[in-house]
């Protein structure tokens, strides 16, 4: 059995791809034969070296590699990959569809709404709001709107990337996120970053954001984001791993943003950090993800 960890891709997420392609290749080449494949747009000659019995590691971020697509093509083929499937990844990618399942099952979400072409948003939100791509991670295309004139470059900015953009109620409080790894959470993470937001310089600039593991939150309110997060995994039917994110008010009331089907797997990610805070590391998260696989081929 040959483990190819697939990694580059043509989204704007394509650097925390490479670090997390050579982070899963450096941990699995101890144990097990490792193939590295760069992918650009051309995802179909993954045929050319996988043979049956491998295993796809898909270590792309957004675009392709998250949205369903590849995944589409693996399943086709029948080739075996780890992680979430193509409707799973359907489901999460859209940020506001995903919010919409969530709500059908009682997850408290904010308000949002898909900004159209002839649309004018600005008096249907209180001030401030979020400005961001339905499609895009990383926090790439975030934007704080207090006025009408940051609205406007908000939305010029995103039309670079995506026609695809939503407005969104700003919702004050912790950012935290929700590690689920073979159907069981693992510790909830609390970000503190350097900037008001956690934006991408905060995410992966070393010494930009501070994390408490685990986060501390009231036992009552952290078993229903626990409950709440698994609800919205088994609802999107997301597989082996994924990382759910939630604003956490002062008043304790969870809202949850996202779902991410395949988070970072660099070292220094926050989805490595939670497992290691029982006793998982690296190289031992990475290894029961490949045998995840297998055992679901």
């Amino acid at each position: 059995m040959k483990v190819i960890i697939i990694y580059g891709g043509n989204s704007s997420e394509k650097e925390i791809s490479v670090k997390t392609g050579i982070a899963v290749n450096k941990s699995l080449k101890k144990t097990f034969k490792t193939e590295l494949l760069f992918l650009d747009d051309n995802y179909k000659k993954i045929k050319n070296i996988y043979k049956e019995g491998d295993v796809v590691f898909n270590a792309l971020h957004g675009g392709y590699g998250e949205n369903g697509q590849i995944q589409s093509f693996l399943e086709k083929e029948k080739i075996n990959f780890i992680g979430s499937g193509s409707k799973a990844c359907k489901s999460a990618m859209s940020k506001n569809l995903c919010k919409k399942l969530a709500k059908s099952i009682g997850v408290q979400v904010p308000y949002s709404k898909k900004i159209n072409s002839d649309s004018f948003i600005y008096n249907d939100f209180k001030k401030p709001f979020i400005i961001k791509p339905d499609h895009e991670g990383s926090s790439i295309g975030v934007f704080k709107i207090k006025s009408e004139k940051e609205m406007l470059r908000a939305i010029k900015e995103n039309k670079k990337i995506t026609s695809q953009i939503i407005a969104e109620e700003f919702i004050n409080g912790r950012e935290i996120t929700v590690p689920i790894l073979d159907d069981k959470v693992l510790p909830i993470i609390e970000i503190c970053p350097k900037h008001e937001n956690y934006d991408y310089e905060c995410k992966y600039t070393l010494g930009m954001s501070s994390y408490k593991i685990p986060a501390k939150i009231d036992q009552n309110i952290k078993d229903k984001i626990e409950k709440n997060s698994l609800k919205i995994f088994n609802k999107i039917k997301a597989r082996h791993y994924s990382r759910v994110d939630y604003i956490l008010t002062d008043e304790n009331v969870p809202y949850f943003l996202e779902v991410n089907t395949y988070p970072g797997m660099a070292k220094t990610s926050l989805f490595p950090m939670s497992s290691s805070a029982i006793g998982l590391d690296f190289d031992s998260l990475i290894i029961k993800l490949v045998k995840l696989a297998i055992g679901s081929n």
